[in-house]
């Protein structure tokens, strides 16, 4: 699946989308998820709170083998930043010189 959506840079709020057979944000699938749970759509919006806190509400649209009706598949959370950002481990290990285990943050 790809997604894809406009947004400008000081909007608070992201929505990007993908519907079977569009050819440029398309869903592509297995043989086996085509026969028995094909995904129709996937809708994702994700919305910045000015405490800097994200949250999201993902839609995905599958038709499921035996059912009339389509299926929406919701998910929902809230995610807050715990941490500091690092470099990738290996670019710290090359580029800054740290062991494995420091890189890994194990020293």
């Amino acid at each position: 699946m790809l997604a894809g959506g406009l947004a400008g840079p000081d909007d608070s709020r992201i929505t990007v989308r993908a519907k079977r057979g569009d050819p440029t944000y398309g869903i592509c699938s297995t043989d086996f998820l085509e026969w028995a749970f094909r995904t129709d759509s996937f809708t994702l919006e994700v919305t910045f709170q000015p405490d800097g806190t994200w949250s999201y509400v993902s839609d995905t649209v599958l038709q499921v083998r035996g059912r009339d009706e389509p299926f929406h598949h919701i998910d929902r959370n809230r995610l807050s930043k715990v941490g500091e950002p690092r470099r990738n481990p290996l670019l710290r290990i090359e580029r800054d010189g740290v062991s494995k285990a420091d890189a890994h943050g194990l020293g």
